[in-house]
């Protein structure tokens, strides 16, 4: 029987529009767009139609709220970058300031936090003065520090964009880069920016986008010349796909896993058919092109990016290649989870989710084969599917196109994670092994360390804020600044917990952000903010975590814990936790929000761990 899948005939969204039928309209648009099957003059009448539909509440809840501000017209990225999010399952609302009116649109926005892009133009650097290249590149870098504290005040996520040249100007390719000319001011602005950023923010490389696709195709100077807008049609689109990545970087951060295929994707060839020695890899030109392609992967497992592999092969077939391939460059310690068997695709990378504790949302689908690509896009939806090209050699640039594993920074905690996952697989073999729950627990000698949040660890509570959607209590996706402000206030209290046992570290995978409550007075202490990284869910680290806490409040002299959920679809997990460490409901709650209370001077008992103190 075949298992060939045959692509569903694209829904005619603008015909959907006309009957009505505005959800089959935006299903169709989101599957059109995942696919890359829009033109760009249809790209933006795709954004427009998603923005009204968002406006007016049918499209469902806006996610993030974007503001473009640029010193060049920005009015054509809203609607592709609208687009753009909605393709990849996000609603962005998006709207722009005023063309060329930066730092007044900046200090004149509402405070209600989203993120702010940042367009700058080549105006002020590149004006016909007597300033020399050092003083032309410190007032522009003075000029973007002030707008980079107007969007700190306002508590946005900041997106920034660089600069780049259009031509080398009148000292030409080889004076240019070393006198005033463009080149040089460019490259060294951009340098200065770059350092002078915020810790939580998002740096889109102009110069590397469009050197990436030829300057002559990214920019348009007619357009320049007519309405100050100085990108083409695909310029357009390209800077509308690298600053969402921008957009998720700073939100909810980049994907988390990156499932591949095994035969003709790992290496050329079909292990059971060839054997594990004849699999190509290393000598023809497709061989090389395959070994670049696992050395690509083996850098993106050292910064933290999860390996899996998901095959329709024999399992010992499947793995010899590993072991016995001279010219292999992965190995089986690189992969959290190897899933080969005769199962479908979608079911085995379910499997995964479930091993890894991790949302589909999280992974990125990597196979030869067009047939499992698109049973995995129609079974999974949420699994961004690579649209993988027939030549081996154009693997690695098929995967970083899609940027989907742009980050803000990598922390110490990312580039442990290939040994995280190890530590957890040997962690699920003891307790298959252990008699019960309390007797595994008790075994892994789980010590734990409490320590105030400081700057050292500020990029990794702001990454776990970012990107943490099961065990959060409050989803407020704080900013470096937002805590800061936070930590600031008086008696306040930030916390952060690492975790390790006898298989390895956890690393850094619990915050608590606490402060005075307004409402109820100095002697009341609110959790603005608790959440818990998924790998240390069932360990008691939360309990152990909570008696800390309550040992901070008392000895600032609070009587009260006030706790607050707010339920999203993925934080179930948590629904119960304050009732369970001992907290009562308040009856004022509103509807979105359960607020909970807990009486310090009442001696409540505290919650049993097996946490220990102790590095």
């Amino acid at each position: 029987m075949s298992t060939t899948l045959t692509t569903p005939a694209a829904a005619d969204w603008q015909e959907l529009q006309r009957r009505g039928a505005h959800h089959a309209a935006l299903d169709a648009l989101r599957d059109l767009l995942r696919r890359g099957s829009l033109p760009p003059h249809r790209l933006a009448a795709a954004g427009r139609y998603i923005a009204r539909q968002l406006a007016d509440g049918v499209a469902g809840p806006v996610a993030a709220r974007v503001r473009i501000v640029g010193e060049c017209t920005t009015s054509f990225l809203v609607p592709l970058l609208t687009g753009e999010a909605w393709g990849r399952g996000t609603a962005l609302s998006v709207s722009e300031a005023a063309y060329d009116n930066m730092i007044q649109a900046l200090a004149q926005g509402p405070a209600d936090g989203g993120v702010v892009v940042l367009v700058p133009w080549l105006r002020r650097l590149l004006a016909d003065d007597s300033r020399d290249a050092a003083q032309r590149i410190a007032d522009e870098l003075a000029f973007l520090r002030q707008a980079h504290e107007l969007v700190r005040r306002s508590g946005a996520r900041l997106v920034q964009v660089g600069y780049d040249w259009l031509g080398a100007g009148p000292w030409g390719y080889h004076l240019g880069a070393r006198h005033d000319g463009a080149v040089r001011l460019v490259r060294e602005v951009n340098a200065a920016l770059r350092a002078a950023l915020p810790v939580d923010a998002y740096f889109v490389d102009l110069e590397q986008i469009a050197g990436q696709a030829g300057r002559e195709r990214f920019y348009d100077l007619r357009n320049h010349h007519w309405t100050h807008q100085p990108f083409s049609d695909d310029g357009l689109v390209r800077l509308a796909r690298h600053l969402w990545a921008g957009i998720r970087a700073v939100t909810t951060g980049p994907k988390k896993v990156l499932v591949v295929d095994l035969d003709n994707t790992l290496w050329g060839g079909v292990v059971g058919e060839v054997g594990p020695l004849n699999v190509q890899l290393g000598d023809s030109p497709d061989g090389a092109a395959y070994r670049e392609f696992q050395e690509h992967l083996r850098q993106l497992a050292r910064r933290g990016v999860i390996l899996a592999v998901c095959s329709k092969n024999n399992p010992a077939d499947a793995r010899e290649p590993f072991a016995k391939h001279p010219d292999m460059v992965l190995r089986l310690a690189d992969f959290a989870a190897f899933e080969a068997s005769w199962d479908p695709k979608p079911v085995a990378i379910r499997r995964i989710a479930d091993t890894l504790r991790l949302g589909l949302d999280s992974f990125v689908f990597f196979d030869d084969s067009p047939v499992e690509r698109e049973h995995v896009r129609q079974a999974l939806p949420e699994v961004e599917v690579v649209e993988v090209p027939a030549d081996p050699a154009e693997y690695v640039r098929a995967l970083e196109e899609g940027l989907w594993f742009e980050a803000v920074e990598v922390t110490a905690d990312d580039r442990q994670r290939a040994a995280q996952y190890q530590a957890e697989q040997q962690r699920r073999a003891a307790q298959a092994d252990a008699g019960d729950v309390a007797a595994f627990l008790a075994s892994l000698d789980l010590r734990a360390v409490v320590r105030p949040v400081d700057e050292a660890d500020m990029q990794r509570v702001v990454q776990l804020l970012g990107k943490t959607n099961q065990f959060i209590l409050t989803t407020r996706r704080h900013s470096a600044d937002a805590v800061r402000d936070l930590l600031a206030r008086e008696r306040a209290i930030g916390l952060t917990l690492r975790l390790c046992d006898r298989f390895g570290d956890y690393g850094l995978i619990s915050v608590i952000l606490a402060v005075p409550d307004e409402q109820r007075g100095a002697d009341t202490l609110r959790i603005d903010t608790w959440l818990m990284s998924c790998r240390a869910i069932g360990r008691t680290a939360e309990e152990y975590f909570f008696r800390e806490l309550v040992t901070q409040a008392r000895i600032r002299g609070y009587r009260r814990l006030l706790g607050e959920f707010i339920p999203t679809t993925k934080n179930a997990l948590v629904a119960d936790l304050y009732p369970r460490l001992g907290f009562a409901i308040l009856p004022d709650s509103p509807a979105d929000v359960r607020r909970f209370v807990l009486d310090l001077d009442a001696e409540p008992p505290l919650p049993p761990t097996y946490v220990c103190t102790g590095g």
